[in-house]
């Protein structure tokens, strides 16, 4: 399966709609970042990887306004950890392709 970020819109709702979209994006991670782990490092890595993305679905209800529709502080307070998601992403990118290792 290729990366997550050269996924269609439509696959990647795909594999939501399944229940397999973040066990899904951890086996790109896994193979990309840490190929041939053994199964122990594997597991506590997913155990982690779901634990960033459950602490970062809480930390999203508890940023946001109360209300039906976004706000302006909304949509800012996401902009904001979303470019820091980025950032992360592309020095994690930069790091695996200076060291031999492409995605």
């Amino acid at each position: 399966m290729p990366s997550i970020d050269h996924m269609t819109r439509s696959e990647v709702r795909k594999l939501a709609r399944r229940g397999k979209l973040i066990d899904e994006s951890f086996k790109v991670f896994q193979r990309t970042v840490y190929p041939g782990a053994p199964d122990d490092q594997v597991q506590a890595m997913r155990i982690c990887f779901f634990a960033g993305a459950a602490e970062l679905f809480a930390l999203m209800h508890a940023g946001l306004d109360d209300g039906l529709s976004e706000t302006d502080g909304d949509l800012a307070f996401m902009e904001q950890w979303v470019n820091e998601l980025e950032r992360f992403h592309k020095r994690t990118n930069d790091t695996m392709t200076a060291g031999g290792r492409q995605q």
